[in-house]
């Protein structure tokens, strides 16, 4: 088997996984539709709709020690991890007689999707070739809207038994491929094993030229860093809090935050789990609310899917950003239409501010949905991707379920126009910090970008982006009491010369 299917191999569990991912996103609105029918046996109120609707959320911010024990016992475990969570999640569904239970069961789910993501993309960005990285973070994206759109077009004709059982189905798969893993070659030189990084790293990418200064550059850049465990909670909380203060680690949270507020913020979240009713506020007729659900599900799926052409061409940061000024330009128009019904201006039922919505929809699925997770994953630094994992569970729990309950009052407080218009804003400000600060990440390895934002290890480029030179990066010395690594560009001739005689290269 060629490298490339190898790591097509490893994503595949990550991609199934998704599709439960994202079906659960979408289950709360079946479940609330279903409900409302008098032959439905579970009746659900107004409090324990609203549970139902946003609890994934909450229950998701326990699961901010999963990326912290990952850190501890490696990638595969930490995804093993949140797909039995999930899987015991749509169990417990399945099985449900009350609201109650159904409650619990999405905690399960919470707990298990929120840490699912992270560890997903965290595992991807270490495994796969900086080349096809992002490309396989997209159809992460793609198949979470997939997810999305098949659970909500069977909840016209399903009951929500069958589909949490249909949804099952994918995780448990991807649980069973990704028992055949290899451990991550970052983590693995990052513990000090060495032997097995090199066997790993060999198995996932080849032995050509590039694959062999890759990992040299991993063993050098992490080795650096192993150290004994402490034994005293001083030690820890000594350790811990030169950790958080270092740049290395609030310079890229920081930048991890201001993209995952580009999603969050800008209402897309709100978008996906309350479009049912959202719309039916602007077109004031259920049917054309369930046909536009439907349509702006299909729609995403297709943007989400056309963005493939612009990833594999253009960089993340024009991608996000045009994608970004797009959905504001469009939420704005929204505000604008809204705000003109509101006056009595244009129609009540007109369908103009859904067709901007729609126009939202699909800016913002060719680049808001996937970007911000990727470059976050991207900018978190190996060393500091426990704290750094769970730091990113917080913030993406924390935002979904503050956007979620936060929603029904805005509009009821700022009316719909100005809900839009507040979602327009923050989107911009967003924006305008990612221009200007947040780095570049396509096609760098993690050490590249690491250095892009601390010069502790020069930033040097992979083989395949240096001028046509037959040449590899070796480590030659490493000077005592020194954080800082020295390398040097050997031509392949001297060190094949070296080889022959048998003479010690690090």
């Amino acid at each position: 088997m060629s490298p490339i299917l190898k790591q097509l191999f490893v994503a595949a569990s990550p991609q199934l996984a998704a599709i439960s991912a994202g079906g659960l996103i979408g289950f709360p609105s079946v479940l609330l539709q279903q409900f409302k029918s008098n032959e439905s046996s579970i009746h659900v109120d107004v409090h324990s709709a609203s549970w139902i609707a946003s609890i994934h959320g909450l229950a998701g911010i326990p699961s901010l020690f999963i990326p912290y024990i990952m850190q501890h016992r490696g990638r595969k475990f930490g995804f093993h991890t949140c797909c039995l969570l999930v899987i015991l999640g749509w169990t417990i569904i399945y099985f449900a007689r009350t609201a109650a239970t159904i409650i619990v069961g999405e905690s399960f789910q919470g707990l298990g999707a929120k840490s699912l993501l992270v560890v997903s993309y965290l595992t991807i960005s270490e495994m796969v070739h900086p080349k096809y990285r992002n490309i396989l973070m997209l159809f992460y994206s793609i198949n979470q809207t997939l997810g999305v759109t098949l659970v909500h077009a069977l909840g016209r004709f399903l009951h929500w038994k069958m589909i949490s059982a249909i949804m099952m189905v994918p995780v448990v798969v991807a649980f069973l491929l990704s028992c055949t893993w290899p451990e991550s070659p970052a983590w693995l030189a990052l513990k000090g094993r060495l032997e097995e990084c090199k066997k790993s790293f060999l198995w996932l990418r080849g032995t050509d030229d590039d694959a062999i200064s890759e990992m040299n550059e991993i063993l050098n850049s992490y080795t650096s860093h192993v150290k004994e465990k402490p034994k005293k909670f001083k030690e820890v909380a000594r350790e811990f809090w030169t950790s958080i203060t270092s740049k290395d680690f609030y310079l890229p949270s920081l930048y991890m935050f201001v993209l995952l507020s580009v999603y969050y913020c800008s209402g897309n979240l709100v978008f996906l789990v309350y479009a049912m009713n959202m719309i039916e506020n602007v077109t004031k007729d259920e049917n054309s609310a369930f046909i536009g659900m439907i349509v702006m599900d299909c729609v995403t799926l297709l943007g989400n899917s056309v963005a493939y052409v612009f990833f594999k061409r253009y960089n993340n940061k024009p991608i996000l950003l045009c994608s970004g000024i797009g959905s504001a330009v469009f939420l704005l128009a929204s505000s604008i239409v809204s705000y003109l019904q509101y006056l009595e201006v244009v129609r009540e039922d007109s369908l103009l501010c859904l067709y901007f919505l729609v126009g939202f929809m699909i800016a913002s699925s060719l680049g808001i949905y996937t970007t911000p997770y990727v470059m976050s994953a991207e900018i978190i630094p190996v060393r500091y991707r426990g704290i750094g994992g769970s730091l990113m569970v917080i913030i993406i729990c924390a935002s979904y379920s503050f956007t979620l309950k936060i929603a029904p009052y805005l509009v009821l407080y700022l009316k719909l126009y100005g809900t839009f218009l507040l979602y327009t804003l923050m989107l911009s400000l967003c924006l305008f910090w990612v221009w200007w600060y947040v780095p570049e990440t396509k096609n760098k390895t993690l050490q590249c970008i690491e250095g892009s934002y601390v010069k502790r290890v020069p930033v040097i480029e992979p083989a395949s982006q240096l001028p046509n030179l037959n040449v590899r990066l070796v480590l030659i010395e490493k000077p005592q009491d020194s954080n800082e690594v020295v390398h040097t560009i050997v031509p392949n001739e001297v060190i094949e010369n070296l080889l022959e005689h048998k003479e010690s290269i690090t």
